[in-house]
C-alpha cells in the first residue's frame, strides 16, 4: 500500500515540474519574450531582452514572463511555433510580445496582425513576408535599428587609440549594414589619427565583391622524398589491383583498397605474400583478407598484396555509376538480386555542386541528393547518373597535384563548398622514392586554413574551410594589426586566421559580445527594449545609439587615461557634436571608399580599397 501511495505522489510530482503546478492567474502577463530558442542566461541576445524586461517591468509594477520555444530539425524557428506562443500569451492577458531578432520578422508579420490589441516590439529587422523581404510597417510592431555607423566610430576610435596604426575592415557586400560599419570604423580611426597627428591606414575588403578579384582556390601537392636519405629502414609495399603501393618505415598505417571488380566479377581475397627471405606471409600485419577495404601495419618485412577476384554469381546484378552527364562510367560494381550496395559521385567541377542521384530503375535511394548514399532493392542492371547544378553557395577550387618523386596524378581535385569532406590520394612512388607529405598553399603563399586528419599519410582527409580566412591572412601577412568585422557574417574568417598568426593581433565585432574579441560594440537589447516599452510607437523603427545608451564596448583598456578619452568622444557622439559622413541606403562599401577619397577628410588617414580597381598581389 505504501509503494502505492509513493508511486501516486512521484506521478504528481513529475505533474506538477511539467504543468508548473502553477494557478492560471500566475500565469497572466503584462510583457512576454520569446527567446530564439536560446536561454535567458546565454549571455547574449536573450539575456540583454531578459533583463531589460525585468528591470522595466519591476520599475512599473508590471508582470512578465519569457518562452524559449523549441526549434526545427534545421534549428530554425518556425512562424507556426512562434504563434502558438503567441496565442499563449494572449491568453494569459500579454501586452506587449518582444521578438529578439530578425529570423521574427516574417512571424511579426504573420501573427501580428491577428491580435491588433497586443504590442510586439521587433529586434534589429522590419517585418515582411516570407517571399517579399520589402519593409511592412505596421501598426502595432515596433522595431529596433542600432546605429551602425557610431558602432563602427567606436571600433575604429578605439582601435587608434590603443596604438594600432595599420587597420583592415573586413566587410559584406551583400549586408545592408556592412557598409555603415565600415564606414563608421573609417571615420572613427580618422578621427583618432587626426587629433594624436599620427598616420594610420586602413585596408577595406568585401570578401563577396564581385569587383574584388581575389582568389580563394589552392593548390595541395604530394610530396616525395628520396629513399636514400631517410634515416629509417623502409620496406616496400606492393599492392596489386589496388591502392597502397609505397615504401613506407615500420609501423606505418596503410589504408589498402581493391579496385573496382573488372565486369562480371566480385571482389573474393587478397592473396598476402612476404616478399623477405625468412619472413613468413602470415607476419604481414593485414586486418582482414576478405574485404576489399583493409588497414596494413607495416612489419619487418618487403610484401606483396593481390586482390583476387571470381565469377559473379549468375543472379548478381551490375550498378555503374556514371560520370557527370552519363559521360563514361566513373566505377561499377556486381551486387546480389535485390542486394544494395554504397555509391559515391565523382567530385564536383570547378564552382558546380552534387544535387541529385538520377536513373531509370526501379532502387531505392537512402538518400538521392547525398553524393553518398546507399542504393537498395537492386533487382536488374542499372546506371546510376549524378547530377550537377551551379552552387547557390560560395565554392573552393582545390587542385591537387603529384611532386618530384610521383608517378601519376594523385587525387582530390575539385569544387567544394565549407564543410565538404575532402578525400587525397597520392599518386604511387617513382622507383627509390617514398611518399613524404601533403604540402598546401594559396595562391599568395598564405596558409590555406585547413586540418588533414594525417598530413604525412598518402590517403588522407580534410574538411574544407571557411576559405574567406585568407582576406584577413593577406590583411595580417602586410602589416595589418586589427581587423574589424562588423557587420559581416563571415566574422569567425577573421579569428581563423588570427588564431593562425597571433595571438596578440586583434580582431574586434559588433553586435552580440564575443568573449574572443579585442572588444564588442554590443547592440544593448535590454536598454533599447526598455526605451520601446517606456514609448511604444507602432509602425516606426526606434535607432539605439550612443544618445540612448543603446550601443557600448565591452572593453576600452586597463589605461584610466585612454578610458576617459574614449568616455568624452562617446558623450561627444551621443550628444551630436561629432558629425558623421552617412552611406547612402542604396550604396555599398565601395561607394564610400570612393568618395572617401575623393573628399579626402582627413589629414592622416589614408583608405585602401582594395576593389576599387581591382585587387591583386605581386
Amino acid at each position: 500500500m505504501k509503494k502505492i501511495i509513493s508511486l501516486i505522489m512521484c506521478l504528481v510530482f513529475v505533474g506538477c515540474m511539467f504543468a508548473g503546478c502553477t494557478n492560471k492567474e500566475d500565469l497572466k502577463s503584462d510583457i512576454v519574450l520569446i527567446t530564439n530558442g536560446g536561454t535567458i542566461s546565454d549571455g547574449g541576445y536573450n539575456q540583454s531582452a531578459w533583463e531589460g524586461i525585468s528591470a522595466f517591468a519591476e520599475e512599473n509594477s508590471m508582470t512578465c514572463r519569457y518562452y524559449q520555444p523549441v526549434l526545427d530539425e534545421s534549428g530554425e524557428i518556425t512562424v507556426e511555433n512562434v504563434e502558438k506562443y503567441v496565442e499563449l500569451s494572449a491568453e494569459n492577458g500579454a501586452k506587449y510580445i518582444v521578438l529578439p531578432g530578425e529570423e521574427f520578422a516574417v512571424s511579426a508579420y504573420e501573427v501580428a496582425s491577428i491580435y491588433p490589441d497586443i504590442n510586439f516590439i521587433l529586434m534589429e529587422a522590419v517585418p515582411h513576408s516570407a517571399d517579399d523581404t520589402t519593409d511592412r510597417y505596421m501598426s502595432n510592431v515596433m522595431s529596433v535599428s542600432f546605429d551602425s555607423l557610431q558602432s563602427g566610430f567606436l571600433a575604429g576610435y578605439i582601435s587608434v587609440l590603443n596604438g594600432n596604426t595599420e587597420l583592415g575592415y573586413f566587410g559584406q557586400n551583400s549586408s545592408k549594414n556592412s557598409a555603415s560599419y565600415g564606414a563608421g570604423f573609417v571615420q572613427g580611426a580618422a578621427y583618432a589619427a587626426d587629433s594624436m597627428g599620427i598616420p594610420v591606414t586602413v585596408d577595406w575588403a568585401e570578401y563577396d565583391s564581385a569587383l574584388l578579384d581575389y582568389s580563394y582556390d589552392f593548390t595541395i601537392q604530394a610530396c616525395y622524398e628520396k629513399i636514400e636519405d631517410q634515416d629509417d629502414t623502409t620496406f616496400t609495399v606492393n599492392i596489386v589491383d589496388g591502392l597502397g603501393s609505397g615504401t613506407y618505415t615500420e609501423g606505418s598505417n596503410v589504408t589498402v583498397t581493391a579496385n573496382p571488380a573488372p565486369e562480371g566479377m566480385v571482389f573474393d581475397c587478397w592473396e598476402v605474400k612476404s616478399d623477405t627471405e625468412g619472413v613468413r606471409d602470415s607476419k604481414v600485419n593485414v586486418s582482414s583478407e576478405k574485404t576489399p577495404t583493409i588497414n596494413l601495419i607495416v612489419e619487418k618485412c618487403d610484401c606483396t598484396i593481390s586482390a583476387k577476384y571470381v565469377e559473379a554469381d549468375e543472379s548478381n546484378v551490375n550498378v555503374e555509376v556514371m560520370n557527370a552527364n552519363g559521360s563514361g562510367v566513373y566505377e561499377a560494381f556486381s551486387v546480389e538480386e535485390g542486394g544494395s550496395c554504397t555509391i559515391t559521385a565523382p567530385v564536383a567541377e570547378n564552382n558546380m555542386v552534387f544535387d541529385h542521384w538520377e536513373t531509370d530503375a526501379q532502387v531505392e535511394f537512402e538518400d538521392a541528393e547525398s553524393s553518398s548514399t546507399e542504393i537498395k532493392n537492386v533487382n536488374e542492371d542499372i546506371q546510376v547518373t549524378p547530377v550537377y547544378t551551379v552552387s547557390e553557395t560560395p565554392t573552393f577550387n582545390v587542385t591537387v597535384v603529384t611532386g618530384e618523386g610521383g608517378n601519376g596524378d594523385s587525387t582530390g581535385s575539385g569544387s567544394y563548398t565549407a564543410g565538404d569532406l575532402v578525400t587525397l590520394v597520392s599518386a604511387p612512388p617513382q622507383d627509390g622514392y617514398m611518399f613524404s607529405h601533403w604540402e598546401n598553399v594559396d595562391a599568395y603563399g598564405n596558409s590555406t586554413g585547413i586540418a588533414m586528419e594525417n598530413e604525412y599519410n598518402y590517403g588522407t582527409t580534410f574538411e574544407m574551410a571557411d576559405r574567406y580566412a585568407s582576406i584577413c591572412d593577406t590583411m595580417f601577412n602586410n602589416g595589418v594589426t586589427t581587423i574589424f568585422t562588423g557587420g559581416n557574417d563571415k566574422s569567425d574568417s577573421a579569428f581563423t586566421s588570427k588564431w593562425d598568426f597571433d595571438t596578440e593581433l586583434n580582431v574586434i565585432t559588433a553586435g552580440q559580445q564575443n568573449g574572443d574579441a579585442y572588444t564588442t560594440i554590443v547592440n544593448n537589447y535590454g536598454e533599447a527594449i526598455k526605451d520601446c516599452l517606456a514609448d511604444f510607437k507602432g509602425g516606426t523603427v526606434s535607432l539605439a545609439s550612443c544618445a540612448t545608451d543603446g550601443i557600448f564596448a565591452s572593453f576600452v583598456s586597463d589605461d584610466e587615461e585612454i578610458q576617459a578619452q574614449y568616455d568624452e568622444v562617446y558623450k561627444a557622439l551621443a550628444d551630436g557634436k561629432i558629425a558623421l559622413i552617412q552611406v547612402q541606403s542604396n550604396g555599398a562599401g565601395y561607394d564610400f571608399c570612393k568618395y572617401y577619397n575623393e573628399q579626402k577628410p582627413s589629414k592622416c588617414l589614408t583608405l585602401n580599397g582594395w576593389f576599387l580597381e581591382g585587387f591583386s598581389l605581386e
